[in-house]
């Protein structure tokens, strides 16, 4: 691999101080308070430095969740292929929930979800993105379930994906709003093994 001319570093080094300043400022006033020229300001480069790197203070937030995907695809990985569909993804809900606790934070959480319910976002925002890869490991899970005949045909693919979805979701807000007693892997782990079960075809 050839390595970096200064000029690159450089740039590197730029972007990741506009990511972290900008995470610090949403996290400390909130997203929707923060602007471009704050961030900007903060960091002491102009604004067309910042949109070289990211084009919204949106995709500030993406950048850092999409780490998220990565993660997803290690976990795929090692998830035994002879499990029932509902096993892996429960498996696959607990690895993210102890990497949202342990790695991702509350705060980032909280940005996010703040983010995601402002104006500043577009309805497709990249919490509901189809193309994420924790939506497309699920994907495949379901209709491996829904084939073997572990899931019920009485819903499709998609409306079993908004269910698990939604489970997600829910513990994740659930979470965020509680305290530190509330073990966001445990509840998680819970609610949609029951939700799942209630998925199950009756034979």
């Amino acid at each position: 691999m050839e390595s970096l001319t200064s000029r690159q570093k450089k740039a590197l080094e730029t972007r990741d101080k506009l990511l972290k300043t900008s995470l610090d400022l949403f996290n400390k006033f909130g997203f929707e308070h923060v602007t471009v020229e704050q961030i900007t300001k903060a960091c002491h480069v102009s604004k067309g430095t910042f949109y070289t790197h990211f084009p919204s203070k949106y995709d500030i937030i993406l950048e850092k969740f999409k780490e998220l995907d990565h993660f997803y695809s290690t976990v795929e990985k090692n998830i035994d292929r002879t499990l029932p569909a509902s096993e892996k993804i429960l498996i696959v809900y607990q690895a993210q929930m102890k990497y949202l606790t342990n790695v991702v934070g509350k705060d980032l959480l909280r940005t996010v979800y703040t983010a995601a319910m402002t104006n500043q976002v577009k309805q497709d925002h990249y919490l509901i993105n189809p193309e994420r890869k924790i939506f497309q490991i699920m994907n495949t899970y379901i209709e491996e379930g829904l084939q073997q005949g572990e899931l019920s045909h009485n819903l499709s693919a998609n409306e079993v994906q908004a269910i698990i979805q939604r489970c997600m979701r829910a513990n994740v807000y659930d979470w965020l709003i509680h305290g530190e007693d509330f073990n966001l892997a445990a509840e998680m782990n819970q609610f949609t093994a029951i939700v799942l079960n209630g998925l199950k075809n009756v034979k």
